[in-house]
Order: structure tokens, then C-alpha cells, then sequence
């Protein structure tokens, strides 16, 4: 393993002589007779640790700590003190200007080998748990690719166990599909579609953001999207999110030139993670995302179709014309329908 660096700054080389004969054996060890040289040793070729002099022509120890604690590159080398200025106003000072540790001469060699050893090891663990706390992050920013933000951020934030357990909740469920996708896809390479796809998607997940929905999955070309869990503004506003939410896709998709079906339904439904202890899902099911489905594949080319329920929520600030009663597989009635005219 390399040796560690230690600069060693003072303006006597009797006291430098001294210095790297203690600490040569386990250190590799640099020197520098004011502080004006030693921060150019440093900017060149940071060091582990400095052990610095304060009383020292050009620049002293006081003023070389400050400057290396002001340079980015630099600031988290560890600095120990090693001086014969033994008064409490000399000791407090290096401390406030950011040394780890005061060592005043004459100085017990055991005991300096000793104070320079902790401060590496200090220093090493410090790098090593911000190197894993990077590698966290940046696996933390892998993970958040797979979940919608708003459950991301509430199982990181300890708001969401991570466990199986579902509840109740009202909920605003919407799906949207490419119509003729397959046909579509089938002009394409598959470098092509992948990359006309992905585009898409993207662009959908950025304005389901924006509204604050919580984006559930990609079925190849369609979304499902709902609002209420984890995180809702009222249940009338989540519908109008929601609705408001579609039409900025509509636009969006008009403007790539994909036509879409959408469908909007709002009701009770179970929300929470499904699946194994090992293997989980955060999803919903029950009747209201069944309904949603269907209304999107009824709903005409670039229409947005939604609920009776969903209606009843929006109606009083968004404009909607009645379509008129649907029956749809899986339902034991006949659904009231309107599309939005927005």
C-alpha cells in the first residue's frame, strides 16, 4: 500500500530534520520552510496532513491554515498545530480557523505519531462513508427510475413503509393508449420505435409530473396514471389535476402527431403494495381502475372520456358535454359518459 503524505511546515530545518525522522518510517513526508511555499507543495500535490508552524517569516502558520481552508481543493486536508505558542488565545484560534488538533513544543514524539495516525484514520473513514454515501445516492437515483416520484419520495423519506400493506383510498384512475400503435410500431426498426417510443413516454411522464400524478406503469404504448396516494390535494382537485393533466397530453401528442384514446374514472379503490415479501409492486386495483380502462378503449380517437363520478368533481370549473350511457365487460350497469370539450 502507498504511503500516506505529510507536509511538515516550519521555518527550522533542525525542527523539519527531527520531524521526518520520526515519521518516515510509516509516512511518506514532504517539507516546506514558511507557508507560502508549503501552499504551493499543497495546490501541486495535496498531502494526507499537515502539521504546520505558526511563528514563521513570509507567512505564518495562522495565515497559511486560513488560506487552505479557503481553497476548495484543499480544505478538508486535516491540519495539526505544532508550535511553541502555548497561550489559550493561540490554541482557540487555530482551532476556529479549522485545525484537527494543537500540539505545542517540545513535543512527546510517541504521542505526535500517535495524534497524526488518529487524524488519517479520521480522514479515511470520512472518505470511505462519503464514497458509500455517493454510491448510495447514485443507486438511490437508479431506483427512483423505477417508481413515480411521489412514492419515491415517501419511502425515503420513512412516510411509506416498505412492506405489504394496502388501504382504501378515493382515487382518480386515467389511462391513455396510441391508437394503431401496432401498425405503427410495424413501419418502424426497432432502433426506431424504441427511440420514437421512449420520446413519447417521456414526454407523458414529464407533464404527469407536473401535475403531481402518480405514475403507476407503461404498458408498451399506454399509461396508466392516478391521483390521491401518496399524496393528494382533495379529491375534487386530484379529478380536475387529473383531467387538466390529459388535456396537456393531448396537446403534447397532437403536437408529435400520435392520436391517443384517454379514459378518466374517479371511485374507490385499494392502494398499496401487492405482490411477495421480496417482490412488491405499489400499484391499485379494484373496479375503478377497471372502469377506467374501459372507458378509454370506448372513447373515440383524441377524446378524452370520462365518469359520471369523475363529471360530478370537474363539472363545476371544467367544460364537458355529455356522450350518453356506455356498457362496458365486467360491469353490471350502464355507465353515464361525458368528453371533455377543453
Amino acid at each position: 500500500m502507498e504511503k500516506q503524505t505529510i507536509l511538515v511546515v516550519d521555518d527550522t530545518p533542525e525542527n523539519i530534520d527531527i520531524l521526518v525522522g520520526i515519521l518516515k518510517t510509516e509516512y511518506k513526508v514532504k517539507a516546506a520552510p514558511n507557508g507560502e511555499k508549503a501552499l504551493k507543495v499543497a495546490e501541486k500535490s495535496p498531502p494526507d496532513l499537515i502539521l504546520l508552524d505558526i511563528m514563521m517569516p513570509v507567512m505564518d502558520g495562522f495565515e497559511t491554515c486560513k488560506r487552505l481552508k479557503d481553497n476548495p481543493e484543499l480544505k478538508e486536508i486535516p491540519i495539526i498545530f505544532l508550535t511553541a505558542k502555548t497561550e489559550t488565545e493561540d490554541i482557540v484560534k487555530g482551532f476556529d480557523l479549522g485545525a484537527v488538533d494543537y500540539l505545542t513544543k517540545p513535543f512527546n514524539p510517541l504521542e505526535l505519531k500517535v495524534r497524526v495516525n488518529t487524524h488519517l484514520q479520521l480522514r479515511k473513514s470520512k472518505q470511505e462513508l462519503e464514497s458509500k454515501n455517493e454510491q448510495l445516492e447514485r443507486l438511490a437515483d437508479k431506483l427512483s427510475k423505477y417508481l413515480s416520484a411521489d412514492v419515491y419520495q415517501s419511502i425515503f423519506t420513512g412516510n411509506k413503509d416498505v412492506k405489504l400493506e394496502t388501504e382504501r383510498k378515493s382515487l382518480t384512475v386515467f389511462f391513455s393508449d396510441i391508437v394503431q400503435f401496432t401498425e405503427t410500431s410495424e413501419k418502424m426498426s426497432h432502433t426506431e420505435l424504441t427511440a420514437w417510443l421512449n420520446g413519447y413516454l417521456n414526454r407523458m411522464a414529464e407533464i404527469a409530473a407536473k401535475y403531481e400524478g402518480t405514475l403507476d406503469k407503461f404498458i408498451g404504448d399506454a399509461i396508466m396514471i392516478f391521483f390521491g396516494d401518496p399524496k393528494s390535494s382533495g379529491v375534487e382537485e386530484d379529478a380536475r389535476r387529473c383531467v387538466r393533466m390529459a388535456t396537456e397530453m393531448q396537446t403534447a401528442a397532437r403536437e408529435m402527431k400520435v392520436d391517443l384514446r384517454m379514459g378518466i374514472h374517479s371511485g374507490n379503490s385499494m392502494v398499496g403494495n401487492f405482490g411477495s415479501e421480496n417482490r412488491m409492486d405499489y400499484t391499485i386495483i379494484g373496479k375503478t381502475v377497471n372502469l377506467a380502462s374501459r372507458l378509454e378503449t370506448n372513447a373515440e380517437i383524441n377524446q378524452i372520456l370520462i365518469s359520471d363520478s369523475t363529471y360530478e368533481l370537474i363539472k363545476d370549473e371544467i367544460a364537458c358535454e355529455q356522450r350518453g350511457n356506455i356498457r362496458v365487460k365486467g360491469i353490471d350497469r350502464d355507465i353515464l359518459t361525458y368528453y371533455i370539450t377543453v
